[in-house]
């Protein structure tokens, strides 16, 4: 593709040469003849000395500089689209394999590709072209939408909807019982778990995550939300959209998140507890009390991030500070008996 085609599709201003061919797409250090790499603000320009791309994206204030460039707005965003022009291929329906198991009333919609020892039930609902790997189980009366894809081996359990456009990664499985007990004469008795769960549009869900059934209504995540590996989403959860949850998140039961909601890796949050819009919860964090729209918050219990700052700086501190007051508490007494 030359440089100016690909400055028309990604937004941004070509300055250099528009004739250059970009054969692929590359970080700044493994970058060759050939490639476009990217960086995201003028601290990093400084890399391009030793880089060997043909040409870079750049943010729009950047300086000018001697290697074609492209100005944007957001280099990273530029630099997704174009990765994608670069490797995504258009959908090409593979059909339905001999070896793959479907079930009775089962709806099937236009052009789907359907791997071997995929395992589709009574009753089910699959949209238009959508993707089911080898060992994908979708149970009875559970719907998919269309251009969903599902990676090798996801569970995706009885009556679970999940929207269009949701991607699905290997090892994942939707629909699982919630963890619901009771205890009486010594012994814990299950609750059964009869809800559902619902995925809505535009969902991304990493691999060996588990996302709960409901006791009763449902466990939802709404569109846009994106989840990395092994996150899990306990019953009767609510996350909001567009919300970010990272690696070995937990949400424990009956918990609402907002909108865009972002909660860095393994962090926690307790039960029947609610998150406003834009709260971001760092890594290792533990939600334990509501939190209002708009907070950063930190530490264990979670507090706001600047009160968790001025706590670890004096986290180290706390050794000496107990033998200063273990003194100051041994020259109190000297007083007194003095008086």
């Amino acid at each position: 593709m030359r440089l100016i085609d690909l400055a028309e599709k990604v937004g941004g201003e070509l300055s250099g040469r528009g004739d250059i061919d970009i054969r692929g797409v590359a970080g700044i250090s493994e970058a060759q003849d050939g490639d476009i790499t990217f960086v995201t603000d003028e601290k990093r320009l400084k890399d391009l000395e030793a880089c060997h791309a043909s040409a870079v994206i750049v943010p729009r204030d950047a300086p000018k500089l001697t290697i074609p460039s492209i100005a944007v707005k957001n280099p990273r965003y530029a630099f997704a689209l174009t990765l994608r022009l670069f490797n995504e291929k258009p959908y090409a329906p593979g059909g339905i394999s001999e070896r793959a198991v479907i079930g009775k009333d089962v709806v099937l919609g236009a052009g789907p590709t359907i791997h071997p020892f995929a395992v589709v039930s009574d009753g089910a609902k699959i949209g238009s072209r959508v993707t089911l790997y080898p060992g994908v189980f979708v149970g009875t009366g559970s719907c998919i939408g269309d251009d969903t894809v599902i990676y090798p081996n996801v569970s995706i359990r009885d009556g679970v909807t999940i929207g269009s456009r949701v991607i699905i990664h290997s090892g994942t499985v939707i629909g699982s019982d919630g963890f619901g007990f009771v205890t009486e004469g010594g012994r814990h008795h299950k609750i059964p778990q009869v809800g559902g769960v619902i995925i809505e549009d535009d969902v991304e869900i990493g691999a060996n995550c588990t996302i709960d059934r409901a006791t009763l209504g449902v466990t939802r995540i709404k569109q846009g939300t994106k989840l990395d590996n092994m996150v899990h989403v306990a019953h009767n959860v609510m996350i909001g959209e567009h919300c970010l949850l990272a690696a070995q998140v937990g949400i424990a039961g009956s918990s609402t998140l907002g909108n865009y909601v972002v909660f860095g890796g393994q962090a926690g949050m307790a039960d029947h507890m609610a998150v406003g819009d834009r709260v971001m919860v760092g890594g290792g964090s533990g939600v334990t009390r509501n939190m209002e729209a708009g907070q950063v918050v930190a530490g264990f219990p979670a507090i706001p991030i600047r009160e968790w700052l001025k706590a670890q700086a004096v986290f180290p501190k706390l050794p000496e500070l107990k033998k200063l007051v273990t003194q100051l508490v041994r020259r109190i007494e000297e007083l007194e008996k003095k008086t």
